[in-house]
């Protein structure tokens, strides 16, 4: 760089920060609490583009779909993930959700075809044994009135459910103790992550050691089930078995048993955590919304009791369902904020965007914000009937993220979603239990903060 070069540089502003900051942690510190509704009040204090500071970190929050689709789609290569995923590495190792460049490149490569719409298709018939085996277990429930967390049964759900999917057999009735000690990792990441100074992870302090504790707990349950089937040697219909008889297009090599791994936890986390939490949120929306709970019935009485078999190709017939699903996800993102840092300097919205800054894009305020919505803040599926869908700006609503690194998982969600759904509420309806909190918890993924307690009614 020149010093003409260097000069203008200089001149150049960063993002204006708040009026409020801590004299020793920064403006960031008013995240600590309640993140997700702190974002949507400093962007009506300091506007779309604002700059937040904590010790040893630089923060942008970026909220306009114009600079949304600058940092995942038109300048992506400029940008790798952001501090929340050197919390989720430790946790996830280098998996597709934390690796990088050309390495993520190639596992990305490597795995699409898992995720492809012959593969759910084969899956489909097991989502929906699955599902109505759920549906048959809450008659029980249902009968006597009890209520029940729901979010603790669709978190054992959907871990069933992608625990089948990646190793046929499941994981050997373990779900219960594999959940709890994702919930505490999750909770663990977020602390880490809202500390305003953060200590060196080879540091023996009790939570470091904590940490490596519940990470070796769930490393046990998956390298069990990797040294077994590779002593079996049996290659079976599942992610596992695809992901073992893969070879490197280059060097013909095996992924290593830490890959393998890396890989197979990151699905096995991902793909459980944030549909066990969306789900939880659209049984409660629909509990509050009995016009657009009875809609949704009535599509699902009509098309089962006409014969329509939850194929993967009949699915998509039930129209409505999806458009439940897509508004639940709008209104609780449970991925709510999408992070990316910058290799080198930026420039965005007209503000100098020094390299290595986190710029964060808050998908909550896109969701939600009347600059994009009508009445944000009502139930109303019909936004996402059909004929409107794609006159939705991709980069004012995206759950699933957006440019190259859109979640490869996404329409396994979407699909497992709908067959649930579909599952339960042929045969009830949920109530939310009379004077309950509900309130949302935002940690790396958006989560029910005292579960969601309902009751299940024989319709």
């Amino acid at each position: 760089m020149n010093v003409d070069e260097e000069v203008a540089t200089a001149k150049k502003v960063a993002p204006p920060e708040p009026k409020y900051k801590h004299w020793l942690f920064g403006s960031g510190y008013a995240m600590r609490n309640n993140a997700h509704l702190e974002v949507v009040r400093l962007v009506e204090e300091c506007g779309e583009i604002f700059t937040l500071t904590l010790p040893f970190t630089r923060i942008v929050v970026a909220a306009k779909p114009e600079y949304a689709r600058h940092v995942l789609v038109e300048n992506n290569k400029n940008y790798r993930k952001s501090l929340a995923y050197d919390m989720l590495k430790i946790l996830l190792g280098n998996g597709l959700l934390t690796s990088e460049g050309d390495f993520w490149r190639k596992q990305r490569r490597l795995i699409q075809p898992a995720f492809s719409k012959q593969k759910l298709a084969a899956l489909t018939a097991m989502m929906v044994n699955r599902s109505q085996m759920e549906a048959e277990r809450i008659v029980g429930l249902a009968k006597t009135g009890e209520y029940f967390d729901v979010t603790n049964d669709m978190t054992a759900l959907t871990l069933d459910i992608i625990s089948e999917a990646i190793f046929s057999s499941g994981i050997d009735g373990q779900e219960d103790f594999v959940a709890k000690q994702i919930t505490l990792l999750n909770q663990m990441a977020t602390e880490k992550l809202n500390a305003p100074i953060r200590l060196p992870q080879n540091l023996p302090t009790p939570f470091n050691m904590k940490e490596k504790r519940v990470v070796k707990s769930l490393d046990d349950v998956i390298y069990s089930i990797i040294n077994k089937r590779r002593k079996e040697g049996v290659s079976k219909n599942d992610l596992l078995s695809m992901l073992l008889d893969v070879r490197d297009e280059d060097t013909g090599e095996a992924m290593d048993n830490q890959q393998l791994r890396d890989e197979v936890m990151t699905i096995f986390i991902a793909g459980n955590e944030t549909t066990a939490n969306a789900m939880s949120w659209i049984l409660y929306l629909l509990s509050q919304n009995p016009e657009q709970e009875a809609l949704m019935m009535k599509e699902i009485d009509e098309k089962l009791d006409a014969g329509v078999e939850l194929t993967f190709e009949n699915i998509m017939q039930f129209q409505y369902v999806r458009m439940v699903i897509d508004e639940s996800l709008r209104l609780f993102p449970p991925a709510w904020m999408v992070g990316r840092r910058n290799y080198e300097d930026d420039e965005i919205g007209g503000y100098h965007i020094q390299k290595g800054t986190n710029v964060l894009m808050p998908i909550w305020y896109f969701h939600r914000s009347e600059k994009f919505w009508d009445e944000p803040l009502k139930f109303k599926p019909e936004r996402f009937a059909p004929e409107k869908r794609n006159q939705i700006d991709r980069f004012v609503y995206f759950p699933f993220g957006g440019g190259p690194r859109l979640c490869i998982g996404n329409n396994f969600a979407l699909l497992e979603m709908q067959i649930i759904l579909i599952s339960l509420y042929r045969k009830f309806r949920f109530e939310l239990k009379p004077g309950f909190m509900v309130e949302p918890e935002p940690l790396i993924t958006l989560r029910p903060k005292y579960g969601m307690v309902m009751k299940a009614v024989e319709r």
